[in-house]
Parts: structure tokens; C-alpha cells; sequence
């Protein structure tokens, strides 16, 4: 049976694809319908490395999720996250003159700055524009100021951009399956509009979501995503440390970490790794302290780099409220969010730090709500036919 009203989404991560799938119910809430999570080698960090392999894999899937629902799906949509994915802050203004805001004086600004952006990053592609603030002669407006009287107009956008390439790789390996693209949404974004679901009342705030191989510091101001980098390493780069150190594999250090309590440098002075998590052969004397410092100095980087060296983050320092610590790997979150919320090396008596863990199919609820009800700051940068590139913001309100 074609599937007319169920959507299929999927987020490419690191040697795993994610798949759910949202459909409309009667009172016009997504509900979820399947969810799964599939190995796939020809996908890594986000990036495609094998067409051939990656295609097999969602070939197989789909068609065990296509039986599974009964439904045929013709076309998906795609959750990225990458580290060649960029976030540019750009204006654009306009003359009024005394006359008032008109549509066109929106669509002018939109796009000038989208030729500007497309100049200045000519080998990368325009996944979502999102509207910080209307200012007219330089008094903030609330909403989007059609109608409105004044001699000069401006708008403050930010652009999210991906290779053109990485996006043609994307393409390819759908394209195998005879799918079409709805969208390909950046994780980030979706990331906010689920955390802003959960959280209606938040406004300024920083998410540093740390990962396996990938972390991402985002940061938000009047709930709107300003700004977001993504850095290539994570909680994995931890563990490579501690790997070579003890000789150990990765689930073996993950039962060590699980064992200490690493809250407390002071209590572990002077304690050993306990031999039971090595072979006769392999056993080494380590001290849980020396096992600490390396911890702590892998996380230090990572946070220093993610958040405290971040110049982007100089202008909401009295402006934020909240960091949010997510955190892909349930171990990590459990045994060494402590330690990373102290890392953060700022007055924390003015905020509210909260570390979790991150929902495994948050990404695909905040797409599925992107995709249903749309987002009130996304302009959307697609070329409609009879239509100039027109923003999701403005169409709602003509």
C-alpha cells in the first residue's frame, strides 16, 4: 500500500543509520509508527565513504520497515551531522524611505544575503536560513514587521551550509533506492526544536552535545539557533587515551569507568585498578589518580574547545541562562558528567547546568516536528516552481 501521509526519516551517524517513522493522528500530533537502528559501514562521522555498501544496507532496511507498516515509501528525509557542516551569521537590509514593509522588501534582504552567502562558500550548499530578528531604524521587532512605517529595515539571518559534494554523496546513495528528498535537516537544528518542545520557556542558552566521535557546542538566543560548530572528536577520544594506556579494549575501560567513582579526586589518591579487569598477563599497576588526570585532561580540551575558546560565545555571556551537557554514550553521561559540567570554566553561580542523556531519536522527533508543523524562524532555501525562493516565515503569513 502507498503511503500517503507517513513520513520516513533518517539520520546518518557514525557507522549507524537511524530510521523512524511519524504519521499524523486525528488531532494532528505525530505518533510514531516503527523506529529502528541499523548498522551501516559505509557511512561514517556522518559522511557517505561507500555508495555501494550504504545503499545495500537502506535497500535492506526499507524494505523490512515497508513490510513491517504495510506502506510503500517513495521519498525520506535525512538528519546530518558533520563537521564540514557550517554556521554563518549574516544582514541584510533595505531603505524604506517612510513607505511601509511589504513582502518584497523581505524577499529583497532574503535574497541578497543568500547571494551573498553562495558567493563567499561557492562549493557549499544552503540546508536552512533561520531568522534571528527584524530591527526597524533600530528598534527590535517581536514579529515580522509587515506593514509597519520607517526609514530602514534590516534582518539578521543565519545561514547553515554543507559541501556540495557531501550533499551529492547523500543524493547518490537514495537516489540507488529510487527515493526522492524531502529534506535534509541539519542535527543541530533538530536537536533545538526538540529540546524547545520539552522546554517551552527557555530563551539563551548553549547545548554542548558531546558524542562519540563528534561534539557540537549550539548556541541560542530568544530561543532561535545563532550559531553552532561542530569539532572532530568526542567521548571516543577519551577512550582511545585510556586504551592505549591500559591495553585494554574499549567495553573493558567502559566497566572500569563504571566501577570508580571519579567525582572525588581526593578519595581516589592512593587506589589501584583493581586487578580483575586484566589478564595475568596484561595486568598493570595503575593508579585510579594517574587514570583520573588522563580523563580529566581529555575532557578539559574537550570542553575548552567546544566552549570556553569559543569567540562566538563572548557576546551571550550575560545573556545565557542555561547549558545543556548531552551526551551520546549512556556510560559517559553516568560516571563522567560530573566531571565535564566542572570543566566549564565560567562564574556557574549565574547558571543552570544540566547534564542528560541524549534521547537516541531526539534528532528524529525534532525533524518530524520540522516537517509537520514547521518552524516559525526557518526561511526554507528550496526554488519552488512559479515561486522565487520564498521563506517559511513569510509564506505563513500570506
Amino acid at each position: 500500500m502507498e503511503n500517503n501521509s507517513a513520513k520516513i526519516i533518517a539520520e546518518l551517524d557514525d557507522e549507524i543509520i537511524k530510521y523512524t517513522v511519524f504519521q499524523l493522528d486525528e488531532k494532528s500530533n505525530y505518533e510514531i509508527l516503527t523506529k529502528k537502528i541499523s548498522n551501516n559501514t559505509g557511512i561514517k562521522k556522518g559522511n557517505v565513504l561507500d555508495i555501494g555498501d550504504a545503499s545495500k544496507v537502506i535497500v535492506r532496511d526499507l524494505e523490512e520497515i515497508e513490510k513491517k507498516l504495510d506502506k510503500i515509501f517513495r521519498s525520506i528525509s535525512v538528519v546530518v551531522n558533520q563537521k564540514e557542516i557550517l554556521c554563518t551569521n549574516c544582514s541584510g537590509f533595505k531603505r524604506l524611505n517612510g513607505s511601509k514593509v511589504e513582502k518584497r522588501d523581505l524577499d529583497y534582504i532574503l535574497n541578497e544575503a543568500k547571494s551573498s552567502i553562495s558567493k563567499n562558500q561557492k562549493k557549499n550548499s544552503i540546508l536552512h536560513i533561520l531568522n534571528s530578528n527584524f530591527i526597524i531604524d533600530k528598534i527590535k521587532q517581536n514579529k515580522i514587521p509587515l506593514n509597519l512605517f520607517g526609514e530602514h529595515l534590516s534582518m539578521h539571518m543565519t545561514f547553515i551550509t554543507i559541501p556540495s559534494n557531501n550533499l551529492k554523496n547523500i543524493n547518490s546513495v537514495l537516489s540507488h533506492n529510487d527515493l526522492q528528498i524531502d529534506r535534509i535537516v541539519s542535527k543541530p537544528f533538530a536537536d533545538s526544536i526538540y529540546l524547545l518542545n520539552q522546554k517551552k520557556d527557555l530563551k539563551n542558552f548553549v547545548i554542548i552535545h558531546v558524542g562519540d566521535d563528534l561534539s557540537t557546542v549550539s548556541l541560542y538566543e530568544d530561543a532561535s539557533l545563532v550559531f553552532f560548530k561542530t569539532f572532530p572528536f568526542g567521548s571516543n577520544t577519551i577512550y582511545e587515551d585510556l586504551t592505549q594506556l591500559c591495553s585494554l579494549k574499549k567495553d573493558e575501560i567502559e566497566l572500569i569507568i563504571s566501577s570508580l567513582n571519579l567525582d572525588d579526586l581526593q578519595k581516589n589518591k592512593n587506589k589501584y585498578i583493581d586487578e580483575k579487569f586484566f589478564t595475568v598477563s596484561d595486568y598493570k599497576k595503575l593508579s585510579v589518580e594517574h587514570f583520573q588526570n588522563i580523563i580529566d585532561a581529555r575532557i578539559k580540551e574537550i570542553i575548552d574547545y567546544t566552549f570556553n575558546k569559543n569567540k562566538n560565545l563572548s557576546y551571550l555571556y550575560n545573556k545565557i541562562s542555561n547549558i545543556y551537557l548531552s551526551f551520546e554514550n549512556d556510560i559517559v553521561h553516568q560516571n563522567l558528567g560530573t566531571l565535564f559540567k566542572k570543566a566549564i570554566n565560567i562564574e556557574q553561580n549565574k547558571l543552570f547546568i544540566e547534564t542528560h542523556k541524549q534521547d537516541d531519536f531526539g534528532s528524529l522527533m525534532g525533524t518530524a516536528e520540522l516537517l509537520f508543523k514547521g518552524w516559525h524562524k526557518e526561511a526554507i532555501p528550496f526554488s519552488y516552481k512559479k515561486k522565487s525562493i520564498i521563506s517559511g516565515f513569510f509564506e505563513r503569513f500570506f
